[in-house]
């Protein structure tokens, strides 16, 4: 069989390049541009048009989508091996060392927004296929890439591929949006609007949080202006900005962002607002929510459930909103959860513990569950170990959400590789990256498991 690391390296300069000016391209979701044609905002049809640019210069078949994907396709005949990767990325919040949209290379890693996930990954598939092309290696199978636009958001776009576009289902896929050696398993998930109608004193607004599956790290809360509050702060070394003038004081909270499915790596900022509100004006109805906030598996109310194969539920608290006009305070709520957890009973125990309501955002998905000895499980996991001699790699089951829900015969396959994976390229955090010898690593997987699907009989 060919040998796939000395090919990818004849592509090396040419994909890091395109890695850049892919980073380059702010792919932030942005309503006020969005129309149609581009229903996730300017930015993003930006994005999903470099894809498509990529594949016109490789001479490949392009679709547009109506602007919710990029489809690239490669080859004429034979069974159909699907890639499924997004362009989209979630805001760049936080101190970054350099902007997030300036890619920055330093000893031998790639900084930017979008690195690792997913624009890092989606380019080392686009370039293994073309390794595989011009190889001569890409015969009697065909290959469709296709990015969208939407999947920090829910994967509306894949659901429209499929639902409106029709788009062909394949045989075997992956989707490079998440670990190796390979996600056999994925956690169900809902997200949910949480009210309640409170009375929060001197409090005026609160704004904070950028996305429902991240953990909420910096708030902003507007107040009558109080000296003594802000001086409480400083003697208690609240996390926090201030300024104020004569009539009002704004106060910015600082967290720490983290996967929506990992909020226990995250601090948010606002069970820190919470506490040190609720404690200065004496308001219970806060303090009572600090708990629930920072108790990320559930279990100070009991929604900590563990199940046999996906282990335990996660509770992560997104965005937070509260007006003085109308007193209603809402936050949102990503849920996590296994097999084994009945998801309606857990919400409605959260319910009857904070008084709140809750409020679905969408359907959800249900958990997913591959047979690790199926031909699609077993034949990337040989891949994968034959490109790394990781030998004794084990399929994972993970809380993240990926493309596989939305895709048919699809598992999640990379790029984060396990020596990494605590820091998991920090993801959705500040200074996201991925390394370049972890990049030619992708590129050289990606090509040996298009082949091996392509040729299973």
């Amino acid at each position: 069989m060919a040998n796939f690391k000395k090919l990818a390296k004849g592509y090396e300069n040419k994909a890091v390049a395109t890695l850049k000016q892919f980073i380059k391209i702010n792919s932030v979701y942005d309503a006020t541009t969005s129309k149609e044609g581009q229903p996730y905002g300017w930015g993003v049809k930006k994005a999903l048009d470099f894809v498509g640019k990529i594949g016109k210069d490789f001479g490949w078949k392009v679709n547009t989508v109506n602007g919710y994907c990029t489809e690239l396709t490669i080859g004429e005949e034979g069974p159909l091996i699907g890639i499924y990767g997004h362009s989209d990325v979630v805001p760049a919040t936080g101190s970054w060392t350099t902007g997030p949209f300036n890619p920055d290379e330093r000893d031998g890693v790639i900084y930017g927004r979008g690195a690792a996930d997913d624009k890092g990954p989606l380019v080392a598939a686009i370039y293994a296929t073309k390794l595989l092309q011009d190889a001569g290696l890409l015969k009697g199978f065909r290959v469709k890439i296709v990015s969208g636009g939407d999947e920090e958001r829910g994967s509306s776009c894949l659901d429209y591929y499929f639902k409106k576009f029709k788009g062909e289902h394949a045989k075997y896929a992956f989707t490079p949006d998440a670990d190796y050696p390979l996600i056999y398993a994925e956690k169900g998930m809902r997200s949910y609007v949480l009210t309640k109608t409170l009375d929060l004193g001197p409090i005026t607004a609160m704004d904070g949080g950028v996305v429902t599956n991240a953990v909420c790290d910096s708030l902003l809360v507007t107040l009558k202006t109080n000296k003594k509050f802000e001086e409480y702060l400083k003697t208690n070394n609240v996390p926090c900005d201030i300024s104020s003038n004569e009539f009002i004081t704004v106060v910015r909270f600082k967290g720490k962002s983290a996967h929506g499915s990992t909020p226990e790596k995250g601090i948010n900022a606002a069970g820190i607002a919470f506490k040190a509100i609720g404690e200065f004006f004496k308001i219970k109805d806060l303090l009572d929510l600090v708990p629930v906030i920072n108790s990320g598996d559930g279990s100070y109310w009991g929604g900590n459930v563990t199940s046999k194969e996906l282990g335990a539920c996660s509770y992560n608290y997104g965005i937070f909103k509260y007006e003085k006009r109308t007193k209603l305070l809402s936050m949102t709520l990503d849920f996590r959860f296994g097999e084994d957890a009945k998801r309606d009973d857990l919400v409605a125990a959260l319910v009857a513990k904070t008084g709140l309501k809750a409020t679905p955002l969408g359907e959800g998905h249900a958990h997913l569950l591959f047979d690790k000895k199926s031909p699609l499980v077993s034949t990337l996991m040989k891949a994968y170990k034959k490109e790394t001699f990781d030998l004794f790699a084990k399929p994972l089951a993970i809380g993240g959400g990926t493309y596989a829900k939305e895709a048919p015969n699809c598992v999640a396959f990379g790029a984060v590789f396990p020596a990494n994976r605590e820091a998991q390229g920090n993801m959705h955090g500040v200074d996201e990256f991925i390394s370049r010898k972890d990049f030619m690593k992708d590129i050289a997987i990606y090509a040996r498991a298009i082949y091996m699907l392509g040729n299973l009989k």
